[in-house]
């Protein structure tokens, strides 16, 4: 009788086995060579565009300075600034006022750069807040309109404001007058320093 049963396979040696294993090995090595060989990078064009933008103040330049002359102008930004002379009436000393009198000095202001309009904010004086400081009143006028009008010189609260036109001078007039009904034994300090600040705002 014939036998058409498949021999069964003989056990691979050792020989063999690591014939096969080196194959499979090399296989791998290959694949993982041609892995790394497949990740190709291309050279990139390179440019470079710009954009550029010019940025300046041109027409709206614009500055204040202050007088205590009506010639000379500077900057006066930091307190106490020009020191107004109050010597308008030679028969009155600012320093040693007598009831019913009043001691008279002018400030100028000047837009310099002439393309804006300047808003001015002045102020209540600081510095006067003492007994004579609350005796004393002042107004400042702008020609015949008076921008503060009689009030203490002490007094405090809203600033009183005007404008400057662009590249113009405005001269203002102050006048501190002790009223002549003013109670002495109400007065305790025989000196008051008053400073005002003139705030300045740029206005189309």
């Amino acid at each position: 009788m014939t036998n058409n049963q498949t021999p069964t396979s003989a056990p691979l040696t050792d020989e063999e086995r690591n014939r096969k294993s080196r194959k499979r090995k090399a296989i791998l090595a290959s694949g993982a060579v041609l892995g790394v060989g497949a990740v190709v990078t291309l050279a990139a064009w390179n440019d470079t565009v710009f954009g550029a933008g010019e940025f300046g103040i041109g027409d709206t330049a614009w500055n204040v300075q202050g007088s205590i002359d009506g010639t000379t102008f500077t900057e006066y930004e930091t307190s106490p600034g020009g020191a107004i002379a109050f010597t308008v009436d030679p028969q009155v000393d600012a320093g040693n006022l007598m009831p019913g009198e009043t001691a008279k000095g002018s400030f100028w202001l000047k837009e310099t750069r002439g393309h804006m309009a300047a808003s001015i904010s002045i102020q209540p004086a600081t510095g006067a807040g003492n007994s004579l400081g609350q005796a004393l009143r002042v107004t400042i006028k702008d020609g015949p309109t008076s921008i503060v009008n009689n009030q203490p010189l002490s007094a405090t609260g809203t600033a009183s404001t005007f404008t400057v036109p662009a590249g113009q001078t405005k001269k203002l007039d102050f006048e501190v007058t002790l009223p002549a009904n003013a109670n002495p034994n109400l007065i305790t300090n025989d000196s008051v320093t008053a400073i005002w600040e003139m705030k300045a705002q740029s206005v189309e």
